[in-house]
């Protein structure tokens, strides 16, 4: 199975995950379930949030290491909403995406800077309705993620700053609305990457040495192991999301981990001096 990062890199994982949710979960998925359509009324309002925090902290990283005249900014989305087949999404009015199916990724989509309609409508015979429909701030030079889930639509600003030959740069973000607060560790030396991770939410970065990694996900606190998703690929000088995405007991959408990757911004030499891995491959 491969998924397109940006710069035309391929990556490449199996997919021999396991899922296991105990029982004293499933009151608090039913709950979340239950919910989730009142998370939309307030979706607008939490993305705009979301945007400016994610903005603010990371605006000039990208900007700033290359020339005023050849500065892109773009954006990518990823369909991990549970109760939709298909969306299209649309960037102010104009049509980018159409029959987007669930587990997708898009390319990197350049976008104007300044402020941004986004729009998702679900994509169906007859009326398609409105899921989303906001107003973004996007500054010049970033790179934007949306993901689209079954209450909200998460956004962040891709860190493409640069890293050193024998590194990988990593992130987490939780976009299953079934799951309680999780843990999330890379096997091997059982290194946490994420801790108290609750839906809509992302971790810090981590820097891990480049290889193929099995990644847990724990119910936080109890330890108690949910899933697995063994053999996935972070290749050197790259920036990874780790997307949890899926539903508990659903064989069409199960429980899974979507990783996104793209080049760093200056991958053609002046590599940065090596840190100590965070993390090593289980292979």
């Amino acid at each position: 199975m491969e998924a397109e990062g940006g710069g035309g890199i391929s990556l490449e994982w199996n997919a021999p995950w396991t899922t296991v949710v105990p029982n004293s979960m499933r009151e608090e998925i039913t709950m979340r379930k239950s919910m989730s359509s009142i998370g939309r009324v307030s979706a607008v309002f939490a993305l705009l949030l979301t945007m400016i925090v994610a903005a603010g902290a990371g605006s000039f990283a990208h900007a700033s290491a290359q020339d005023a005249g050849t500065i892109t900014t773009r954006a990518r989305f990823v369909q991990a909403d549970t109760s939709l087949s298909k969306v299209e999404v649309f960037i102010n009015n104009d049509g980018k995406l159409d029959e987007f199916e669930y587990g997708s990724t898009s390319d990197w989509i350049d976008i104007d800077p300044g402020s941004t309609r986004l729009t998702v409508t679900a994509d169906r015979a007859g009326f398609n309705y409105v899921i989303y429909d906001g107003v973004y701030p996007i500054l010049a030079g970033n790179d934007y993620q949306f993901v689209i889930t079954d209450a909200l639509m998460l956004s962040s600003v891709v860190d493409r700053s640069n890293l050193g030959d024998n590194e990988s740069r990593v992130r987490v973000l939780q976009a299953s609305v079934d799951l309680p607060a999780v843990s999330v560790v890379a096997t091997g030396d059982n290194t946490d990457l994420a801790t108290q991770l609750i839906y809509g939410m992302e971790s810090d970065y981590t820097v891990v040495a480049p290889g193929t990694y099995d990644i847990q996900v724990n119910a936080a606190g109890t330890g108690q192991a949910i899933f697995t998703a063994s053999g996935i690929t972070l290749e050197p000088n790259m920036v990874y999301d780790l997307v949890i995405m899926g539903a508990v007991d659903n064989a069409d959408k199960p429980l899974t981990i979507t990783p996104l990757g793209d080049e760093t911004v200056e991958n053609v030499g002046g590599a940065t001096p090596e840190a100590t891995p965070a993390a090593t491959p289980t292979s």
